[in-house]
């Protein structure tokens, strides 16, 4: 007569978990936060001046610069750690190129505490935003894994980790700057924020320049 086996009375011998197509977010903080006050100068001047495009009273974003703030002389010292760093991410991946370029640079002025909806920034390969002005309890930046939009079956959790969570907060603190892939969807959360102060953030994409030589998927970026 055939017995049915126990569980657990054996184990697998030299377990390991290996993280399966893990995606990078590449962080950290300005070396000289008063930038982001020379900074914020520049950015309040431009609207004041007019100079982007303001929307209705507690729409987010509230004001929105051009997306050419990297060719500002004010800008120069952000855009070379952006440039420095970038390479440096590039780099890790191995990513073959000639060079690489930031393709757009703008400025939100937003209320502390107001959501902006999902989105990508198409037609880069990396995105990225520093925090110039974040009041305390202001929005976090939330993100996404692409395979939520993905799944047909979805498990209940008794509690949410790294293996099974689907979105990342991550806290609007001034000077820290943020890069990641960018297919990855992210947004604006609620925040509780006093409502007379402002939060500010300069984001940006950054896209390479060579020829892809790939077999049947042949490119060149320039």
């Amino acid at each position: 007569m055939s017995q049915t086996p126990k569980f657990g009375t054996a184990e697998l011998t030299n377990k390991q978990l290996m993280m399966l197509f893990p995606t990078p977010m590449f962080m950290g903080a300005l070396p000289d936060v008063g930038m982001c006050d020379r900074i914020e100068r520049k950015i309040r001047e431009m609207r004041t001046a007019g100079q982007g495009q303001s929307a209705p009273k507690r729409a987010s974003p509230a004001f929105m610069t051009s997306d050419n703030l990297h060719q500002f002389p004010e800008m120069k010292g952000l855009t070379e750690i952006i440039m420095a760093e970038s390479a440096k991410i590039f780099d890790a991946y191995t990513m073959k190129r000639k060079s690489h370029y930031i393709v757009g640079m703008w400025a939100n002025i937003t209320h502390p505490n107001n959501r902006q909806n999902m989105h990508v920034h198409p037609n880069c390969f990396l995105s990225g935003l520093v925090y110039i002005k974040a009041p305390p309890g202001c929005g976090p930046t939330m993100f996404c894994s692409p395979r939520k939009f993905t799944k047909n079956i979805e498990a209940q959790y008794s509690q949410k980790n790294e293996l099974n969570t689907d979105f990342v907060l991550i806290p609007a603190e001034k000077g820290r700057m943020l890069f990641w892939p960018s297919h990855i969807p992210h947004a604006v959360e609620s925040g509780t924020a006093d409502e007379n102060e402002e939060r500010i953030v300069v984001a940006f994409n950054i896209m390479i320049k060579g020829k892809v030589d790939l077999f049947t998927s042949r490119i060149e970026f320039s």
